[in-house]
């Protein structure tokens, strides 16, 4: 619990390399629907491999890296894989600070999935501007969830 930052900021890096990746697989998938669409030749789809390549380097590493040390800890892969670090207490204070956490992440997802739900709605809107609009708003939701687990973390510290 000394170290609350780094998990913060390392999964929110994680999902937004992962959200990243998606509108990358995206943008191929409408140029593969257009190439449908019109089947005549040229067939060329172009895809930004940087974002994948990012993800892969960066959470890769740092995923073995946390279920190796979790491994260590816990004696099973299956405990290291599932339980995440920042879940793990050491005595009956820090397991009442994370369930207040967790009480304050589950209270913000009451009110943050309404919110995104609304602004799916002005999708046809700016459907021509931003296509990968509702990848943003899905990946929202768990960044909204980690602050707040997070924040009350280190409010309760």
């Amino acid at each position: 619990m000394k170290k609350i930052f780094q998990p913060a900021i390392l999964n929110i890096v994680t999902i937004i390399l992962f959200g990243w990746a998606l509108v990358m697989f995206y943008e191929a998938q409408m140029q593969f629907a257009d190439i449908i669409k019109d089947p005549e030749p040229p067939w060329e789809i172009s895809v930004n491999i940087l974002p994948l390549l990012l993800f892969i380097m960066i959470c890769i590493p740092i995923s073995i890296y946390f279920i190796a040390k979790g491994k260590k800890k816990h004696k099973s892969m299956w405990k290291a894989f599932m339980l995440p670090p920042e879940l793990e207490e050491a005595d009956e204070r820090e397991q009442m600070i994370t369930a207040k956490a967790c009480r304050s992440s589950y209270i913000a997802m009451w009110y943050t999935a309404p919110i995104a739900a609304g602004l799916l709605l002005f999708y046809p809107l700016i459907q021509e501007n931003i296509p990968y609009y509702p990848i943003i708003i899905l990946l929202l939701l768990p960044v909204v969830q980690m602050i707040s687990y997070f924040h009350s973390l280190h409010k309760n510290l």
